[in-house]
């Protein structure tokens, strides 16, 4: 791509254009080739779990770590935090696929989960939630679909639950919207998308709560299990021959940055500007009918000819996610994340409808 394409695919996506400036950066530093467990790695790893911790409003009483991808900390929750039984809601792909996943590599700890999926335009509390249930996983923001489990029904499954241990794939959002951390135990987000990085770095937020599980469990088969994990972050350390160059423009970029607060507003602020103007282009409506269930920063809009419609924004150098999964034939999507520009945006707009 040339510096004059816009880039609106739902991750990766645009980068934030400090990010240049940061590579040169840490590659003047030396800090790149310095080891992870010397002083300077360590101090590395604290730097950018405070900056990390400030930007998003990170309660002191949940732990920050860093991973490869949010596929990891999918494999990280069914191995260190799940017993039976372990429920599993989702309303796409990604939320289906997390669910197939623990299926298949669930840890001997607890027998199958059980998967609900249910439709983004209904009510996710008219779902049966079974008070036993020792551990509820759902995809907060679901890519596939530009659709959410929006904060009145997090609030709702968490009173309904309020012993159960919730983990969420907010690789969608984390880094755009701004969450109340104590409504579930676990958050975790690849920075490829709201956080505007490079791919091959996650964050991963844990509860005190979900810790305590983790040590009863005392799941250590792995080497991204959650006690090894713990064990080398509380030094600074991590588990692993880490991203160098990921953590250091993530911390670079968190100290940069508005607080999420301010980002959540003008993320939130576009999101219904994008949504009415789209609407009154021939042929287009949100996939996601439900205004309480519409995603803010992936917007997928139903149109039958959304492959035409990729096309001709491609041959104006505008990229544009095709529809995914079972919406794959008769919608797109794009990315309302907070490295691109408001300018950008109206250049989009008016591009779409010139060609439609």
């Amino acid at each position: 791509m040339t510096n004059l394409d816009l880039n609106f695919y739902p991750g990766p996506s645009k980068l934030y254009p400090q990010v240049k400036k940061y590579l040169l950066d840490a590659y003047d530093s030396g800090i790149l080739a310095k080891n992870h467990r010397s002083e300077a790695g360590m101090a590395l790893l604290a730097s950018t779990k405070e900056a990390v911790r400030k930007y998003l409003n990170v309660p002191a009483d949940y732990h920050i770590y860093l991973t490869s991808s949010s596929t990891e900390c999918w494999e990280i929750v069914c191995q260190s935090l799940c017993t039976d039984p372990t429920h599993f809601l989702y309303s796409g792909a990604f939320g289906k696929k997390w669910f197939k996943y623990a299926v298949l590599n669930h840890s001997p700890n607890y027998t199958e989960p059980r998967g609900s999926r249910f439709h983004f335009n209904d009510d996710i509390i008219n779902l049966s939630l079974d008070e036993n249930t020792q551990t509820l996983c759902y995809v907060d923001t679901e890519t596939s679909n530009g659709s959410i489990i929006n904060e009145a029904d997090k609030i709702k499954i968490r009173s309904s639950l309020p012993n159960t241990l919730i983990a969420v794939d907010a690789t969608a959002s984390l880094g755009g919207i701004n969450h109340d951390f104590n409504l579930a135990d676990v958050w975790f987000a690849s920075v490829q998308k709201c956080f505007g990085l490079p791919s091959g770095l996650a964050v991963l937020i844990v509860s005190d709560k979900a810790l305590s599980k983790s040590a009863e469990i005392s799941d250590k088969n792995y080497y991204n299990s959650l006690n090894f994990i713990e064990e080398n972050f509380s030094k600074n350390q991590t588990h692993y021959t880490p991203n160098i160059l990921g953590i250091y423009t993530l911390g670079r970029l968190c100290k940069d940055l508005e607080n999420i607060k301010s980002v959540d507003l003008k993320i939130k602020t576009r999101s219904d500007f994008l949504y009415t103007e789209l609407e009154k282009i021939n042929g287009f409506k949100p996939l996601v009918m439900s205004k309480n269930n519409r995603a803010d920063t992936v917007i997928c809009i139903e149109n039958q000819n959304s492959e035409e419609v990729l096309k001709k924004v491609k041959d104006k150098n505008i990229s544009l996610g095709k529809g995914y999964g079972e919406w794959a034939e008769n919608s797109f999507r794009i990315a309302n994340f907070p490295a691109i520009s408001d300018n950008e945006y109206d250049v989009l707009i008016e591009n779409l409808k010139a060609i439609c």
